[in-house]
């Protein structure tokens, strides 16, 4: 990577911070040298990056903004030269330390200095009880909590290189994590994953959390959750308080943790879907005619700010229609769009492209200001959180008006040290399909890997899913992984951006498993023992070392980035998946033996109608894991 040199006399003070920040991973170096860069502040609307190319040794960056200044260092860094500007004024990732991979200190500083790179300005901490609060020992007990001094320590590294960090909590449902802890929070539990909004130590809670939050941040902003409470008051409260509206739950409630948000100079967002569920029969979301009655708007604080969230939709007419919706409802809102990684094993290109297109162009005919991208950890945080940097590279491009997949690709190589085009071929792992026999399913639910990964060898849920879907997929599965296993053979050596000896392990396993359970089949059914027997005593037990393999580099990258925490939940899961490849090798020997007359789990038939989100707990076995 070429060297570019700054000089603190003649660089604005306000980026000496980023630069020195952005020096400790980039090539880029305090001093003089060969290549030098230089900055001018101007004025300008909206957010604006100029970078101009005085010669092969010189540059200078225009800006107005920080996060502008050092988006046009990573444009210096790719030989990108013009003038690049956005409306958004806040253009930001959420990122989920909910869900099993809470990330070390160091590994979220690098984050953030690749971001700034990209022109990010915000990142969101979704953090549903991984956080410290005193007198609350059983809060993110085991769950790789923070402390106050990590928090404080990452808000100074992102404010170095013109990030704003803002928590990103709940405060009503979507706690089963500390709920579960009877002794200590059974007298605020509603449900098994909303409190009770009835009680004063549901508020006093509350208020730990926000003073966390207000302490160890610069940030004055809040994001206080409060989505998806689809059973608000049917459990407990009921119980003692019989029933009462959801409409009136809720508001209620929000208008406690405002008042809360108020009294500790915070301003507050929430997600806005619940209001938009609660105002139809179906309780679905994205409904244009769904009836919010007119009390309800009135008793929504002005001061709070709504964030619609969309990952699935690709109209952008619905997008803006919907931003629309959210205006007449309370103000200006804020986009929460989505980086696909979750329920994937890589990230997903196609989905998170054509959505975010639509989405990022909609938002900019609506004059919408504010943006952010989420990176939910959806069954367990299993996704390859770094194949994600090619999708980031996209976004930010995208929400700076850029369309170009080879400028895209030349930013993301000055980022990374890596192919853009070589680490989006695992994205094709999930195979994508719109042929799902069920049109109230949305594609982005079928995740063909997870179907794969998590399928039990015997029962063979997953693989019979994808056949209910469409007969034709599996073969479609087979070819395409094999040509991704030959594609990335050389390139195994390269971890720069997404660690692409992992890709080439779990394409080798999955490529694999599908055959061996093809030809369990094939071979059962025309009574071929002798092809059986090849399966139980040779690639069977082959297949369970790939699997070792495969166990062995993700707890190798999930420790390189993450707490310790979480990781066993994965390991439980997969050291499962290997005892039920060795088993199914045990039950076709006795069944070859005469032990048992047939091989049952292979008898029963999928009905068309049994298609599941492909899951862990759906894949793993035909009972409802716990």
């Amino acid at each position: 990577m070429k060297n570019w040199y700054w000089s603190v006399s003649q660089t604005p003070e306000e980026l000496h911070a980023m630069l020195s920040e952005l020096g400790e991973l980039f090539g880029l170096k305090q001093g003089t040298g060969e290549n030098t860069v230089t900055f001018e502040r101007i004025a300008a609307e909206g957010v604006v990056s100029e970078v101009e190319f005085l010669s092969d040794n010189a540059a200078v960056v225009r800006y107005n903004t920080v996060s502008a200044a050092a988006r046009g260092i990573g444009s210096v860094m790719a030989n990108i030269a013009g003038r690049q500007s956005t409306g958004f004024t806040m253009l930001g990732i959420m990122v989920d330390l909910s869900r099993n991979l809470v990330f070390t200190v160091p590994a979220m500083i690098k984050m953030f200095r690749r971001l700034a790179l990209l022109g990010f300005n915000t990142v969101l901490l979704y953090c549903e009880d991984t956080y410290e609060l005193p007198g609350e020992p059983a809060f993110g007990m085991m769950r790789g909590r923070y402390s106050a001094e990590e928090i404080r320590t990452m808000d100074d590294a992102a404010a170095a290189v013109g990030i704003e960090l803002i928590g990103c909590i709940q405060t009503l449902g979507h706690m089963a994590q500390i709920l579960q802890w009877e002794q200590a929070y059974g007298d605020i539990k509603d449900t098994a994953s909303v409190m009770r909004v009835d009680v004063e130590r549901t508020h006093t809670l509350i208020g730990k959390m926000l003073d966390f939050w207000s302490e160890n941040l610069r940030s004055r902003r809040i994001h206080v959750g409060m989505d998806e409470t689809h059973d608000l008051g049917r459990g407990r409260y009921l119980d003692r308080n019989g029933y009462k509206s959801g409409f009136e739950l809720f508001t209620r409630q929000l208008n406690l943790v405002n008042d809360a948000c108020i009294k500790r100079g915070l301003k507050p967002m929430i997600w806005s879907d619940m209001f938009f569920r609660l105002g139809n029969p179906a309780q679905s979301y994205y409904v244009l005619d769904s009836n919010i009655p007119e009390e309800v708007r009135a008793a929504i604080p002005e001061n709070v700010e709504l964030v619609y969230w969309d990952y699935y939709t690709l109209d952008q007419n619905f997008y803006e229609k919907f931003i629309e919706k959210h205006r007449e409802l309370n103000g200006e809102p804020l986009m929460g769009a989505g980086v696909w990684i979750w329920s994937r094993l890589w990230y997903d290109q196609e989905l998170s492209g054509n959505a975010n297109r639509a989405c990022i162009n909609g938002c900019r005919n609506k004059n919408l200001k504010e943006i952010f991208f989420t990176m939910w950890g959806d069954d367990g945080a299993i996704c390859h959180w770094d194949s994600a940097w090619t999708g980031l590279t996209e976004a930010s491009d995208l929400a700076y008006g850029i369309d170009d997949e080879d400028a895209v690709a030349r930013r993301y190589n000055a980022l990374t040290g890596s192919d853009y085009f070589i680490n989006n071929l695992p994205c094709r792992l999930h195979h994508p399909n719109k042929r799902s026999n069920r049109e109230n399913i949305m594609p982005a639910m079928h995740n063909s890997d997870l179907a794969i990964f998590w399928d039990d060898i015997l029962q063979g849920l997953g693989y019979r899913n994808l056949q209910v879907i469409d007969k034709n997929l599996i073969p479609e599965i087979i070819n395409e992984f094999k040509t991704i296993l030959k594609a990335l053979e050389p390139h195994r050596n390269d971890c720069g951006g997404g660690n692409l000896n992992y890709a080439w392990l779990l394409t080798r396993y999955m490529l694999n498993k599908m055959l061996c359970r093809q030809k369990l089949e094939e071979a059962y059914w025309a009574g071929d023992k002798a092809a059986l027997k090849v399966l139980a005593y040779q690639e069977l037990p082959q297949l369970a070392e790939y699997f070792s393999e495969v166990m062995s580099e993700f707890r190798k990258q999930w420790l390189a980035v993450g707490k310790v925490f979480g990781l066993e939940t994965m390991q439980h899961r997969m050291g499962g998946q290997k005892e039920r490849i060795l088993e199914a090798a045990v039950r076709i020997n006795e069944y070859l033996a005469g032990v048992y007359d047939k091989l049952e789990e292979l008898e029963q038939p999928l009905p068309e109608k049994a298609e599941r989100m492909a899951i862990y707990c759906d894949m793993a076995s035909g009972s409802v894991m716990v």
